[in-house]
């Protein structure tokens, strides 16, 4: 019988508090995961998605932290070590776009989207896999993005954005290997077009019809569709699989 069953296990989720991370947390909490909820700035919203994970019958915490600050990520990933007992699954769902084309590019711009997507993934993997490596099991995942994977989308980001993706899935399939001996995955869920908030509900139509017309499924995704790979990932089904780049986009891009 297939199940995706981690009824007993915990999870962080950075960047939890909305979108595709508060579809991620609610979900690993329907799948039997105690989660906690990581933030930045809305702590309400993060509290919205604590109470919905609550209402699974699991445990829930929130935790404020900027994932830039490496420090900050390694006192998170200790409380919640702390408070459920473990920590098996780790989601470095957290980043940050930018708009900005390479010969306007500041070193503060450059910065800013390196240490969000790249480096709050290191400082998130390098915290978790002391206790990982010890019970030599444990679930690291990437939210990269199609754009790690093709260069480019729809919406034009920079190449900063694209680099910033890419780098992430470099170090998921070098972490991969230096840790696959020891029973710990890691993958990257790569999403191509998810509606959520308002950046893309904001798309001109054209845009849209564009992308609509090149998704052989025919629909946008939703931050439900990337937060069931996520949970597939977790899963013992997925206990073979590591290093993996899993493209959630509908056949936009294939590769």
């Amino acid at each position: 019988m297939f199940t995706l069953d981690l009824t007993g296990r915990a999870a962080l989720v950075t960047a939890g508090s909305r979108g595709i991370g508060a579809a991620i947390a609610i979900a690993l909490a329907r799948a039997g995961c105690d989660v906690a909820v990581n933030y930045k700035a809305d702590a309400a919203s993060a509290e919205a998605v604590a109470a919905a994970v609550r209402a699974e019958g699991r445990r829930a915490l929130v935790m404020q932290a900027d994932v830039a600050d490496s420090a900050a990520v390694g006192a998170m990933v200790t409380r919640a070590q702390q408070v459920f007992g473990r920590l098996d699954i780790v989601v470095s769902n957290a980043g940050a776009g930018t708009k900005v084309p390479m010969h306007e590019l500041t070193d503060d711009e450059y910065r800013r989207v390196f240490d969000i997507n790249v480096k709050g993934f290191v400082a998130l993997a390098r915290a978790a896999l002391p206790a990982m490596r010890a019970a030599r099991a444990g679930r690291i995942i990437a939210i990269s993005s199609i754009v790690g994977r093709s260069g480019k989308a729809f919406m034009s980001p920079s190449p900063t954005y694209a680099g910033a993706k890419a780098a992430q899935i470099g170090y998921v399939r070098g972490l991969a290997r230096e840790v696959g001996p020891l029973g710990i995955t890691v993958n990257a869920v790569c999403p191509g077009w998810v509606d959520w908030g308002t950046k893309h509900a904001a798309a001109p139509a054209e845009v849209r019809e564009s992308a609509l017309s090149q998704i052989p499924l025919g629909r946008t995704g939703t931050a439900e569709d990337i937060a069931n790979a996520v949970v597939f990932l977790a899963s013992d089904q997925a206990a073979y699989l590591t290093g993996v780049s899993l493209d959630v986009n509908g056949g936009l891009y294939m590769a």
